[in-house]
């Protein structure tokens, strides 16, 4: 996004790593994004149309130790929607408070399956609070940290109980138990790029424990780019585990034209009273400078394992960066 505003400034750092003066930088930027959006076979009733906006507020500032401060802070145009402060400490590594922006951990790499548009379960609805068989511990209320060794990049992160969104000076709601997770991702070769992430989430019941894992590669050459993903998650009682397997392909057709498509399957473990979930997405967009249009038709049969239960989804959007 292009920057619409900055604004110079300059502060004391206080105790800060004990450094002395601090010298910072503010950028806001924005975006745009409307959308036209037909859920599960035209049964919509309500308005299709819908509108998605975002300001973002930036500011950054180097330390007398050669290290430096982010901070990020986005708002949907009613309330602050995500947050987070970044110290980085150089070639030490990068650490992170976050609340809600994301990107981090086993999380960051939930689904790495090439498409041109959005992902092929997205906008399919799974219910209230479902992940939509993904990992990832959750992003609000983590501490993350990031470094490079050799040629790959680790990332890991860690939510304390039921983590959320908490204000200066308050404490955090009680919940499920603490949980964390590691990524480790590399390019070995020209076009090929791969990963592996793991992740412990905690419940009431520390004994019950779920874990994740989830592993991918991906290729790109000329104008085409292919992926493939596998996950699972698994470990607490009564639960049915779940396991996906999903693979995705784009191909530039011109420097702004780009179609996808993409299936997923979920399976359900030893559970013999569910059938395995089929997902398939088709995408394609158009870019020109800031403006990009952009859509996607996403269906989901035998949804979370119940037979005949298929659902689907067509969206539409253009948006714009500022």
């Amino acid at each position: 996004m292009n920057n619409i505003k900055k604004i110079g400034l300059s502060a004391l750092a206080g105790s800060l790593v004990a450094t002395s003066a601090f010298a910072g930088e503010m950028a806001v930027s924005g975006s745009a994004k409307l959308t036209y959006t037909d859920k599960e076979s035209g049964s919509l009733t309500g308005s299709p149309f819908g509108m998605n906006k975002l300001l973002g507020f930036n500011g950054s500032g180097d330390l007398d130790n050669g290290h430096s401060v982010s901070v990020y802070f986005g708002n949907n145009g009613t309330s602050q929607s995500s947050a987070s402060l970044t110290y980085d400490m150089g070639d030490a590594g990068t650490l992170m408070f976050d609340q809600g922006a994301g990107g981090h951990g086993i999380g960051g790499i939930d689904d790495k399956t090439p498409t041109a548009n959005e992902e092929i379960w997205d906008n399919i609805s799974h219910g209230t609070g479902h992940d939509g068989f993904r990992v990832g511990i959750g992003n609000s209320g983590s501490i993350s940290y990031a470094t490079t060794l050799g040629t790959a990049a680790i990332s890991a992160d860690y939510v304390r109980q039921g983590g959320g969104v908490v204000e200066d000076g308050a404490t955090g709601a009680a919940g499920s138990g603490s949980s964390k997770s590691i990524s480790v991702t590399m390019a070995p070769a020209d076009g090929i790029a791969v990963g592996l992430g793991l992740a412990d989430l905690g419940s009431g019941n520390v004994s019950e424990d779920q874990n994740q894992s989830t592993a991918f590669i991906t290729y790109a050459v000329g104008a085409l780019s292919f992926g493939g993903q596998l996950a699972t998650e698994g470990g607490q009682k009564d639960t049915a585990q779940w396991h996906t397997q999903q693979w995705g392909v784009t191909f530039n057709v011109s420097d702004n034209i780009a179609v996808g498509y993409g299936q997923r399957t979920v399976s359900f473990g030893s559970d013999s009273t569910l059938v395995d979930q089929e997902d398939s997405g088709l995408s394609a967009s158009y870019t020109m400078g800031s403006m990009s249009v952009k859509g996607n038709i996403n269906k989901s049969n035998d949804l979370k394992g119940a037979s005949g239960t298929d659902l689907d989804t067509t969206e539409i959007a253009v948006s714009f960066a500022f």
